[in-house]
């Protein structure tokens, strides 16, 4: 009986403290996000949160003429005007479209936030690759939650 007592005991203790380390590492304090400064050819700064490969899967068929990259970041100015947000957002968008344009995709997203929390409305850009190369975009207003 003791021997099991031993046997048991240390796998225990390391169970307690792994779970205490865990608990400690990722349960304690507030979320910050997370983000990178970038200085846009113009001279202004916005913080990139997000770059992420988008796989193009609609109803769980996979379409690959549907990948794209997907980039968030924080506005320089939120109070702005719209052909000012326009103008950074082609800025922006310039940090992708080489890779874009290296991988063969025909679209990329990007969506231009007030503040580095994801709350409230924010622009959402969707960018398309016409046949003779050149980039165009639509723009929309979006909001993170339905009750913002």
């Amino acid at each position: 009986m003791s021997s099991q007592r031993s046997r048991f005991g240390p796998a225990a203790c390391r169970f307690f403290l792994c779970s205490l380390t865990a608990f400690c590492l990722c349960g304690c304090g507030e979320y910050r996000s997370v983000w990178r400064e970038q200085r846009l050819p113009s001279g202004r700064s916005v913080k990139v949160t997000a770059l992420n490969l988008v796989w193009g899967v609609e109803h769980d068929e996979r379409d690959t003429g549907k990948d794209s990259f997907s980039m968030e970041y924080v506005t320089a100015d939120p109070n702005a005007d719209a052909t000012t947000h326009e103008q950074e957002a082609n800025e922006v968008f310039e940090l992708i479209r080489p890779v874009s344009e290296l991988w063969g995709f025909k679209s990329a997203e990007v969506a231009g936030f007030p503040t580095v929390n994801r709350k409230g409305r924010y622009d959402f850009y969707l960018f398309r690759r016409e046949a003779d190369g050149k980039w165009s975009f639509t723009v929309e207003s979006r909001k993170v939650f339905a009750t913002d």
